[in-house]
């Protein structure tokens, strides 16, 4: 596979932002792309801190290393975009859809994810802490060395989900979809859907494995 190529123009955005804010700092933002064959500095980075940038379209667009704290990004279309090593730390993304992006090393502690759209998207590395991630759709994610921990996942699918030594410590996973998950994760995690249980070791590998996720193992 040939190395991918993200849109850097103002063409290849989609759907604008409507808000006026988000519209102006994304235009000066891809006007001020060095050429792919330039490294990036900090001053080229998207800054998305805050803004509003719901239910845009910038779907493939270069945004690696952007800085979209606080951002609003909820019904977005965000997919095939890189993102790698964003930060998201707060930012609402419910409903948002990030579907086959590059989320490598994002930080995204305490962001709102409800009902996202992640299938395929690689999140190696990510920062996920204190999120919530409620019925949100990780199918064929590869979270391997991602942080979970104290997140909320309850009813997300993780159906088919790449896992290696990846961090659900105290996460809740009620009513989660698992089947054909693999790899290590880490626990305690709840299990429960309508009171908690808390479940670690061979009692979690066994809830795993009950619910068609063979091939997890637990790292304590």
């Amino acid at each position: 596979m040939g190395q991918l190529i993200y849109g850097r123009t103002r063409s290849d955005v989609k759907r604008w932002p409507s808000d006026p804010a988000a519209q102006a700092a994304l235009g000066l933002y891809l006007d001020q792309l060095p050429p792919m064959s330039m490294s990036m500095s900090v001053s080229n980075l998207f800054n998305g801190d805050g803004l509003d940038l719901s239910r845009s379209d910038v779907s493939g667009l270069f945004l690696e290393g952007a800085s979209l704290n606080g951002a609003d990004l909820t019904s977005a279309c965000v997919s095939d975009a890189d993102l790698y090593t964003a930060w998201m730390i707060s930012a609402d993304l419910r409903n948002a859809d990030f579907s086959r992006s590059d989320l490598r090393k994002v930080e995204g502690r305490g962001c709102s994810a409800s009902g996202g759209i992640f299938c395929d998207a690689r999140l190696q590395s990510a920062v996920f802490e204190d999120s919530d991630f409620r019925r949100a759709n990780l199918v064929g994610a590869d979270l391997r060395s991602a942080s979970f921990a104290d997140a909320d996942l309850g009813s997300a699918d993780l159906r088919g989900c790449e896992f290696s030594s990846t961090d659900f410590s105290d996460a809740r996973m009620g009513g989660c979809s698992v089947a054909g998950a693999s790899g290590s994760i880490i626990g305690p995690v709840d299990v429960g859907v309508k009171s908690a249980m808390v479940l670690a070791g061979l009692e979690l590998k066994k809830w795993f494995s009950e619910n068609g996720a063979v091939d997890v193992t637990i790292r304590s």
